[in-house]
C-alpha cells in the first residue's frame, strides 16, 4: 500500500513546492514593483536617485541578499517582517545610492520591521558622492608627538604635527586616532579633520552588536580605530556639505533646491506604496526560493512547471511503480501411465496391444 502511494507523494511534493514558490514570486514582484513605482513618483516631484545608480539592479541584488537572511529564531527574515518595512528599507537604499552587494549597507530586523543600516564603506561612498576625496586616517600612540589647533573663528581643527617612530607602534598603547577628508579637486578648501581619543573610540564600539569584542577589534584595534574615525569624519563631511556634487551638473540650481527640499520631506515620513503585498511570505515559501533557485525562470521570474531536481528520476520512477504480485508456479501433479506420458516421453501403454 505504501509503495503504491509513493508516486502520488512525489507529485504532491512538487506541487506544494511550486505553490510556495509561486506565492513568493508574487510577493517579490509586487513589492519590488511598488518600490520602483514610488521612485518613479518621486522623480516626477523632483527627487531622483544619484547619477549613475541603477535602482532596478540594486533592488534585485538586495532582494537576493534579503531572501537568504535569517531572523534570530532561525526562520527566514522576510517571513518575520512587514512588507511595508522592506519596501521602505529598499527605497531608503536607493535614495542614498547605496549597494548592499558592495557591502555599503545591510538590513537589520527590529521586531516585525526591517531597517536599512549604512555600513562603513557606504559612508565613504556617500561622502565621495558629496565631493570628498580619499579619507586619510592615522593612529596616535602614547609616545607620538601630536599637535593640532582649533580655529577660534570657525571652530575647525587643523593638525600641525604628528611625529611617529617605529618603536612607538604598540596596540596596547593607542591613545587616539585622527582623520583628514579633503575636497576632491578643491585644494583651496580646508579639509575636514576629525580627532578621537581611544576612550571615545571604545565608546563608539559599544554601540555595535559585538561591543568591541569581535576578533577584528581584539586582534587589529589599530585598523578598527581608523575605521571608526574615518566613519565619523565622513559623516561630518556629509552633514556639512551641500547636494551640488550629488546630482547632475546639467540640472539648474532651482531644480536641485526642489530636489533637496523634496528629499527632506520624503525622509521625514514613511512612504506610501501602492499595490503592496498584504502579508509577508511564509517561511516555507522563502526557504523554497533559497533551496531551489533553479525553479525560477531567470528571464520571466516565474516558477517553472516542474523543476528538474524534483522530478522523479527514471530509475526512481521504476522503483515507485507498483510491481505485479507474481504467484509461485506449482509443479503439475503426476498422471497415470494411461495418460500416455512417462518419464517425459510418450508411451503406447498396455491397452494399445489389446485387440
Amino acid at each position: 500500500m505504501g509503495q503504491n502511494n509513493q508516486p502520488q507523494v512525489a507529485v504532491a511534493t512538487v506541487q506544494k513546492a511550486g505553490s510556495e514558490l509561486a506565492s513568493f514570486v508574487e510577493y517579490k514582484n509586487r513589492l519590488t514593483q511598488s518600490v520602483l513605482n514610488k521612485i518613479g513618483e518621486l522623480r516626477k516631484g523632483g527627487i531622483t536617485v544619484p547619477v549613475g545608480y541603477s535602482a532596478d539592479n540594486q533592488i534585485y541584488l538586495a532582494f537576493l541578499k534579503l531572501t537568504g537572511m535569517q531572523a534570530k529564531n532561525g526562520k527566514p527574515m522576510l517571513s518575520q517582517v512587514t512588507p511595508q518595512s522592506v519596501a521602505n528599507a529598499l527605497l531608503n537604499m536607493c535614495i542614498k545610492g547605496l549597494s548592499m552587494e558592495k557591502g555599503q549597507c545591510t538590513f537589520i530586523q527590529y521586531g516585525n520591521e526591517v531597517q536599512l543600516q549604512q555600513e562603513y564603506h557606504g559612508t565613504i561612498a556617500l561622502a565621495k558622492r558629496y565631493g570628498a576625496g580619499d579619507p586619510q586616517a592615522q593612529v596616535i600612540y602614547a609616545d607620538d608627538v601630536f599637535e593640532y589647533e582649533i580655529n577660534p573663528t570657525t571652530g575647525k581643527k587643523r593638525v600641525l604635527k604628528h611625529v611617529q617612530k617605529l618603536a612607538n607602534i604598540d596596540n596596547d598603547k593607542i591613545v587616539g586616532a585622527w582623520c583628514l577628508v579633503p575636497y576632491e579637486g578643491r585644494p583651496d578648501l580646508d579639509p575636514k579633520v576629525e580627532i578621537m581619543t581611544m576612550k571615545e573610540i571604545k565608546r563608539s564600539w559599544m554601540q555595535g552588536p559585538t561591543k568591541g569584542e569581535s576578533p577584528a577589534h581584539r586582534n587589529f584595534p589599530q585598523e578598527m580605530a581608523k575605521k571608526t574615525v574615518i566613519g565619523r569624519a565622513c559623516k561630518l563631511f556629509i552633514s556639512t556639505s551641500d547636494d551640488a556634487g550629488v546630482y547632475d551638473n546639467s540640472q539648474p540650481p532651482e531644480w536641485q533646491e526642489t530636489h533637496v527640499e523634496g528629499e527632506a520631506k520624503a525622509n521625514a515620513q514613511e512612504a506610501v506604496f501602492t499595490e503592496m503585498p498584504q502579508a509577508a511570505p511564509t517561511a516555507e515559501a522563502v526557504q523554497e526560493a533559497v533551496e531551489h533557485p533553479e525553479m525560477l525562470d531567470e528571464e520571466t521570474g516565474e516558477v517553472k512547471e516542474q523543476p528538474e531536481d524534483l522530478r522523479p528520476k527514471p530509475e526512481e520512477q521504476r522503483k515507485q511503480m507498483p510491481q505485479p504480485q507474481m504467484q509461485p508456479r506449482q509443479a503439475p501433479k503426476p498422471q497415470a501411465q494411461a495418460a500416455g506420458m512417462a518419464g517425459g516421453e510418450p508411451t503406447l501403454g498396455d491397452d494399445f496391444f489389446k485387440v
